[in-house]
């Protein structure tokens, strides 16, 4: 088998001997599908927490024992009746068990396949490796995180500790200061050592230099296939005939109780891809392009012809704020109410302007408008600071009631003052309230 046919499944080349060989890609699929599974569950299981700590939060603290026993139950269900693991059985491979008779006919035998089923020795290795070792590689994992990740709170800090000679501490204490200094340092290089002996395999198999996908395998001399035409379930699923509930429902709730568990762990294989497609949709459902997660019931639509579009009503936009015209920015009572009690404050530079100024202003000739004295209404000018008049604003920021000024300017106005100065609106974070405008 060359490199193309290892990588690719569909590929269709004619030193495919073997079509029950499984690809590379086949394996790192299923492989990763093993690594996805506990994560997703224990993120559910938080946010599920959140709601109901009473009665979920101790299955949180201990999801590494709770999700080891669950799929210890799982494993050993489809190791028996189907001889692969959870995330095998999905991708429609299977494990054979070593030497086998050659499948270059494409098809095996009934008497071929039953020799090639795992033993319990087989089924008992394969627990170990599926469920014994991540658990012990989680433990260790989360044990060397608390133990500060190969980083010492001294070499943080500055602070010097004691050292393990130092004869002031037990001889245990520093014994376990020893072993836990020895494993922060020893356990990266030991995981990359690990890591890079899988990877050994990995190209060995991509290069057909060997049949097992990873070393345990080599040692319970177990190989990964394809699903076969005789590679059925190991023993029935259901019975061949159920008692009966009227006259025998003692027998029959006895035997429902011992199928469950074997139906349920079935139903998995189908649950998984529904569970995927069930968030993909709560996810484009409860997306911003989605229009019709807004969609009110009767009372918001009425019935129109064909090109009536009440059935999707939109939202209105919000209304803005109206200044203050008693005690705001554009009241008579400023002088009064500001300047009185700020001698240093200025008066806000709020201009009138002719629609001669505004035809500049639009065609560029002017920059900057003219503070006129004669006495017109006072009023808002688009793209100016309402407390210096500076236009543009200069660092724009926004205030809850939505309007924009200079950020100095509001800054030093709602830290002495916590409101808006145009609508009067209270502010009571004062300068943490303020939000930069990105333009």
């Amino acid at each position: 088998m060359d490199v193309l046919t290892s990588v690719d499944p569909t590929s269709s080349q004619p030193s495919s001997a073997d079509p029950f060989h499984p690809s590379f890609f086949e394996l790192a699929a299923q492989s990763q599908l093993q690594d996805l599974i506990k994560p997703a569950i224990r993120y559910v299981l938080a946010v599920l927490a959140q709601r109901n700590p009473r009665y979920l939060l101790r299955l949180v603290n201990r999801f590494d024992e709770v999700y080891a026993l669950l799929m210890a139950g799982i494993e050993t269900h489809y190791l028996r009746v189907w001889g692969s693991s959870f995330a095998e059985n999905f991708y429609g491979l299977r494990r054979r068990r070593r030497p086998g008779l050659s499948r270059s006919q494409g098809g095996t035998s009934v008497s071929q396949a039953k020799s090639e089923r795992l033993g319990k020795t087989e089924v008992r290795l394969s627990l170990l490796f599926l469920v014994g070792l991540p658990y012990v590689g989680a433990k260790l994992e989360d044990l060397w995180e608390r133990n500060g990740g190969g980083l010492s709170n001294a070499s943080l800090f500055g602070e010097e500790t004691a050292t393990f000679n130092d004869t002031s501490l037990p001889l245990r204490e520093r014994a376990k200061k020893v072993a836990t200094e020895t494993f922060k340092t020893a356990y990266p290089y030991a995981k990359t050592v690990y890591q890079l002996w899988l990877l050994t395999y990995n190209v060995r198999y991509l290069f057909d230099r060997t049949p097992y996908w990873r070393p345990w395998f080599a040692v319970m001399r177990v190989d990964v296939r394809r699903v076969g035409p005789n590679d059925g379930p190991r023993k029935q699923l259901l019975p061949k005939k159920m008692p009966s509930l009227v006259r025998q429902p003692a027998r029959f709730l006895s035997m429902v109780l011992r199928l469950a568990p074997g139906t349920i762990f079935e139903a998995l294989k189908y649950g998984l891809p529904a569970s995927i497609f069930f968030f993909k949709f709560l996810e484009w459902w409860y997306g911003a392009d989605n229009p019709r997660r807004r969609r009110t019931g009767g009372s918001g639509t009425s019935g129109g012809g064909a090109g009536d579009d009440t059935s999707h009503p939109t939202l209105d936009p919000p209304i803005p704020l109206l200044p203050d015209l008693t005690h705001g920015l554009l009241s008579k009572s400023i002088p009064t109410t500001i300047a009185d009690t700020l001698p240093e404050y200025k008066l806000p530079h709020i201009f009138t302007l002719s629609s001669t100024l505004l035809d500049k202003l639009a065609n560029g000739e002017e920059h900057k408008p003219t503070l006129t004295t004669s006495g017109g209404k006072r009023r808002l000018v688009h793209n100016s600071c309402p407390l210096c008049g500076a236009l543009p604003i200069n660092n724009p920021a926004v205030l809850p009631s939505g309007y924009v000024f200079c950020y100095t300017c509001a800054f030093n106005y709602v830290e002495e003052h916590a409101r808006c100065p145009v609508t009067s609106l209270a502010v009571p974070e004062r300068k943490d309230a303020l939000r930069k405008v990105l333009g």
